[in-house]
């Protein structure tokens, strides 16, 4: 992760923990060494999370989550676990928004979801119990039974993707005179995002932090250079037609103003606001064309990830280079969730096959 996004995630778990106990934020600083950031900020979420159930649910009397002491956490039983895992399933958050207006969000957590959370809390109540901070882990004993099987989720056609675009640059399904306003603002961008996700198999988080100058385009070779999700840079080579598009396109970037924010002054890709774009929003967008364009499953930038690894996979049949491409640290990855051949290959073997030398 690039410093300016991990120090704004840094920002963020320090505004949290204040909220938080003392020996929440002991433990998230303990694992400071040896976590990624992105790690100890959904730590940080989780726990947050459980202490305001604790405290909305009257378990202890205290007059917010972050003076719950470290006496009344030991006393929380598994049965307050189990309550609270019931409680992920569907539940509503009030909030203040940016601009002053009370919101309530409702949330669901599916098993995969709820058994994360929960490890969140072995974790943190197993360290506890070790420092003989508390007696017991409440946690110790329980889990989720999540499905192992690997599922190969929805992906697009190519049929779908095409219509994708069309819908992006023909202004297709824009029906009010504000909705073609801002449309006409944003869609250029919006364009060169969807093709850069589709066309490369790169992560919504390594999508929003490129920088122009991770656009490297020339004679040899025209690529990008992703932060992966470990930290390790790597060069991710680009299709010649991605590559015509992104030279116009970072042309057109470097043509904007001046930005009031200087640390966005090299983002790649802006929002309206001339800061660097948010993963929200590109998820924001994508739900918006996908219900332009009529395709009935949901678009997310995981699905252009997927749909392109899946799709490499059975264009060139090497489990190994998909995953290098992919940036999967082992193959198995890649085989559990990429590699589903398509119906003609299936069709193809079938057609084929035969024992030895016998028709």
């Amino acid at each position: 992760m690039k410093d300016f996004m991990a120090h704004s995630l840094e920002e963020k778990i320090r505004k949290r923990l204040s909220l938080l106990p003392e020996f929440v934020a002991d433990y998230i600083y303990r694992l400071e060494n040896i976590k990624e950031v992105q790690t100890l900020f959904e730590y940080t979420k989780d726990l947050q999370l459980f202490l305001e159930f604790l405290h909305q649910h009257d378990r202890f009397p205290s007059s917010s989550p972050g003076s719950i002491t470290l006496e009344q956490l030991g006393l929380v039983t598994e049965r307050d676990v189990l309550d609270f895992l019931q409680y992920l399933k569907s539940y509503e958050k009030t909030y203040l928004s940016t601009k002053g207006k009370l919101l309530t969000k409702k949330y669901r957590n599916n098993d995969s979801g709820r058994s994360r959370k929960l490890a969140t809390l072995h974790r943190f109540f197993s360290d506890l119990e070790r420092r003989k901070m508390i007696q017991l882990d409440p946690s110790k004993h329980l889990d989720i039974k999540v499905n192992k099987k690997a599922k190969i989720k929805n992906r697009l056609s190519s049929e779908q993707i095409e219509r994708f675009f069309s819908v992006i640059n023909e202004d297709i399904n824009t029906i009010t005179s504000m909705e073609k306003a801002f449309h006409e603002k944003v869609k250029y961008r919006d364009s060169i995002i969807v093709l850069v996700l589709a066309f490369t198999g790169i992560r919504i988080s390594e999508c929003v932090q490129l920088d122009i100058q991770d656009v490297h385009l020339g004679k040899d070779m025209n690529y990008l250079i992703v932060v992966r999700k470990g930290g390790d840079e790597e060069v991710i080579p680009l299709p010649d037609h991605v590559a015509i598009e992104l030279e116009k396109y970072i042309e057109f970037r470097k043509g904007l103003m001046a930005l009031p924010d200087k640390r966005h002054q090299d983002a790649l890709f802006l929002s309206l606001q001339k800061k660097r774009i948010h993963d929200k929003t590109v998820r924001q967008l994508l739900d918006k064309y996908q219900q332009r364009s009529g395709i009935d499953i949901k678009i997310t930038p995981h699905v252009f990830r997927r749909t392109f690894g899946t799709n490499h996979y059975n264009q060139f049949q090497d489990m190994y280079l998909t995953a290098q491409v992919l940036g999967h640290s082992s193959a198995e990855t890649t085989r559990k969730f990429y590699a589903d051949p398509d119906s003609e290959r299936v069709a193809r073997s079938m057609r084929e096959f035969k024992y030895g030398g016998t028709n």
